[in-house]
């Protein structure tokens, strides 16, 4: 449990720093809906509604972790 709360943390920063970038990766891996308005919300609700942990390792990959 402790390594998913590590990589919950890197994709919490990652969104703060790298917010467009996040969201480009959710997008074209079909986790979030892609739309002209991207709100930061859309990435924090997809984070807080408990991705598996292959899917969490999926986006830090292309986030290049």
């Amino acid at each position: 449990m402790a390594k998913k709360n590590l990589k919950e943390s890197a994709l919490r920063y990652e969104i703060q720093i790298n917010l467009d970038n996040v969201l480009d990766i959710l997008g074209k891996l079909k986790f979030v809906n892609t739309s002209e308005v991207w709100f930061e919300r859309l990435a924090y609700d997809w984070l807080d509604n408990n991705p598996s942990e292959k899917d969490i390792n999926k986006v830090l990959k292309e986030l290049g972790y």
